[in-house]
């Protein structure tokens, strides 16, 4: 007989907090200090202990047994993901000392269920579920309002930042929304394109291609044609395309009010939630590009993440994927909330609240 059991180790220096518990919300954590132990008896040296992983909540619709069975599929030795029956195994090669801690198992998934539960009965999760469902209310009223419209998507790369003041666009394609191409340019910017990870074009690739005045009707007409402009980054293409016209002093007749912009969209339908401890405010961190893609259809970003038209046709695709998203839900319009206007001197209660008023 052996009195080996399974021991939830919480050495944390500080209670949850919400920030923590944020975190957890969109991406999963791992807490420093909280870890399971295998002890062969009391007061004797432990057989293995191994990390625990927060899941990430969502992803489990914040159901505590589900996050307890994910979470023993993915306790941590150093760098491997092990799951309990393997952790088992690795404690020990004798047969009682395995049973022992196998028989322990329902009272160890007892004290992990009260950490998730810690973790999902914060007010955190309620304002996180708000965002989400205002951001598929915000996708149903669009997949009613753009049936029969043309939509247009586009998508730039340049020699830098939309905000440096040097920034050249060198390739700017565009699909309609079905992604069948309207446009693909690579842009002679007229000197040595420097080299920059945000790209992968090259001085060679450009050569025979037009300078952008050549190429700028066509990509201006096309989009001032169309009566939604849809970008992941509605902001920075704008300003590439409105900068270049005012330096190179070419017609500018776009309305940034027939932008839409996926990014705000993917943002507050899977933006992970970020307590900002300096200026006290929670906020919703933008997935990049290809983050949003394979979670929200579920598979790999397909082709070159740094290629204009590739993007363009899977912020399309990802743009499809939120529409129906939101064409599912069951989310119905809020009632207006009355402002009560409480003042409180708690710091972390007035950001909550300012955030939730958002």
């Amino acid at each position: 007989m052996s009195n080996a059991q399974l021991i939830l180790i919480d050495k944390r220096n500080q209670p949850l907090k919400e920030y923590l518990v944020a975190v957890a919300a969109s991406d999963g954590l791992n807490i420093k200090g909280v870890e399971i132990m295998a002890s062969p008896a009391k007061g004797e040296k432990s057989l293995l202990n191994a990390a625990i992983v927060i899941p990430p909540l969502e992803a489990f619709d914040f159901n505590v047994p589900k996050l307890v069975d994910a979470c023993l599929k993915q306790l941590m030795i150093g760098e491997e993901a092990h799951e309990i029956a393997e952790f088992i195994q690795k404690c020990s090669a004798d047969e009682v000392v395995q049973t022992a801690l196998t028989k322990s198992l329902p009272k160890l998934r007892k004290k992990l269920e009260l950490l998730m539960k810690d973790f999902c009965q914060s007010d955190v999760i309620d304002l996180l579920k708000e965002r989400r469902n205002d951001a598929l209310y915000k996708l149903k009223q669009h997949e009613v309002e753009l049936k029969g419209k043309n939509v247009v998507c586009i998508d730039i790369e340049a020699t830098n930042v939309s905000t440096h003041p040097e920034a050249d666009i060198i390739q700017i394609s565009a699909c309609d929304i079905h992604g069948k191409e309207l446009f693909n340019q690579l842009i002679d910017p007229g000197y040595e394109i420097p080299e920059n990870e945000k790209h992968n074009i090259t001085t060679e690739m450009v050569q025979g291609a037009p300078s952008l005045v050549e190429a700028w009707d066509q990509i201006h007409d096309v989009l001032q044609n169309a009566d939604i402009v849809l970008a992941y980054s509605t902001e920075s293409d704008y300003m590439y395309l409105e900068k270049a016209a005012e330096k190179k002093m070419l017609k500018f007749e776009l309305d940034y009010n027939d932008w839409l912009d996926a990014a705000e969209l993917s943002k507050d339908l899977m933006g992970a939630l970020r307590w900002h401890s300096e200026k006290m405010y929670w906020f919703y961190k933008t997935p990049k590009l290809t983050m949003a893609y394979e979670k929200a259809l579920a598979k790999p970003f397909p082709g070159d993440a740094h290629d204009a038209l590739a993007d363009a046709r899977a912020t399309v695709e990802l743009f499809n994927a939120m529409l129906e998203k939101g064409k599912l839900s069951q989310v119905a319009q809020k009632k207006a909330k009355v402002n009560s206007n409480l003042i409180t001197n708690n710091p972390f209660a007035a950001a909550f609240a300012a955030a939730k008023g958002q």
